[in-house]
């Protein structure tokens, strides 16, 4: 990457386009034309990896503008939501296993039609608990890597700041992380989430025979040898847009939350840096939030 490319506030396509992000993409894509292949002819069940791939691919792309904007050695690790990086991984391979489980599924309305009116349970819980599970995946341990820190190596500080007895050793310094009680109200919310909907999906399930709880879904063999549509559960239609949605305010509040940095001990840190450091550190601040430009530009 050229300098003038890694001082541009924003990502250009070559930068944006890199492999890990080209590679699950084209892995996607590929799996995905494979469960097309077979004919679908109602598509609401594949909306479920769609989405769940859509966030993956925002926080790779995340990850990567974080990486161009801070990898030039600077002080700065800012993780505001978490480890993008794993969230996408997480995602990723969610999103993989729920096209796995409509091939299959597709596959066997073509091959054993007359056992899919068998699969209406299993199929319900296992498809709604992996898009659930996926979304409450990425916030378990997102208290382990949500926080801003100033690492100074030892030997990147400046003449003065080697002499002061205060920063003899390399700097590494929490400047803001997820507070116990956000903490706590993010993991509540997450679990309650998560188990409410499951349980909601298994007593619909289990009531599969009541036309009000379930409708019925055409399989690309659907038909075949008489047999019947697959029942789906009602609760379906409510967790595709409750889990990206709750996953989504708790992202939210919890990069609001890490944002929010005490004025009085930054202030108190920089004192004891000199003026070379300070200036770099405010620097790469401004440059990676624009708060933080309003904030601190004049310091």
């Amino acid at each position: 990457m050229s300098e003038k490319n890694s001082d541009e506030n924003y990502l250009l396509l070559r930068e944006l386009l890199h492999e890990p992000l080209l590679r699950d993409i084209i892995t996607f894509i590929i799996l995905y034309l494979f469960v097309l292949a077979q004919s679908w002819k109602n598509l609401f069940l594949l909306l479920f990896p769609i989405i769940t791939f859509a966030y993956s691919v925002f926080f790779r792309i995340i990850n990567t503008n974080k990486w161009r904007t801070t990898s030039n050695n600077t002080p700065i690790t800012y993780n505001p939501i978490g480890l993008e990086k794993k969230h996408a991984n997480r995602l990723f391979f969610t999103a993989i296993l729920l096209l796995i489980l409509l091939f299959w599924i597709g596959a066997e309305s073509y091959y054993h039609p007359q056992l899919i009116q068998y699969y209406d349970l299993f199929f319900n819980i296992l498809f709604n608990f992996l898009y659930t599970f996926g979304f409450y995946w990425i916030l378990i341990d997102v208290w382990n890597y949500s926080k801003i820190v100033i690492r100074l190596k030892n030997n990147k500080l400046s003449t003065q700041a080697q002499n002061n007895t205060l920063l003899k050793s390399d700097l590494d310094k929490v400047i803001s992380h997820l507070k116990l009680k956000s903490f706590k109200i993010v993991s509540i919310i997450n679990l309650s989430t998560f188990i409410f909907l499951n349980i909601l999906n298994i007593s619909f399930t289990l009531f599969i025979d009541s036309a009000v709880s379930r409708f019925s879904y055409y399989l690309p063999g659907t038909g075949i040898e008489g047999s019947l549509p697959l029942n789906i559960s009602i609760i379906s239609l409510l967790i595709v847009i409750i889990s990206p949605l709750v996953a989504s305010f708790l992202l939210i509040f919890i990069y609001k939350d890490l944002n929010n940095i005490d004025h009085a001990n930054f202030e108190n840190l920089l004192k004891e840096l000199p003026e070379e450091n300070r200036k770099n550190i405010i620097e790469n601040l401004t440059k990676i939030n624009i708060k933080f430009n309003r904030e601190f530009a004049r310091e």
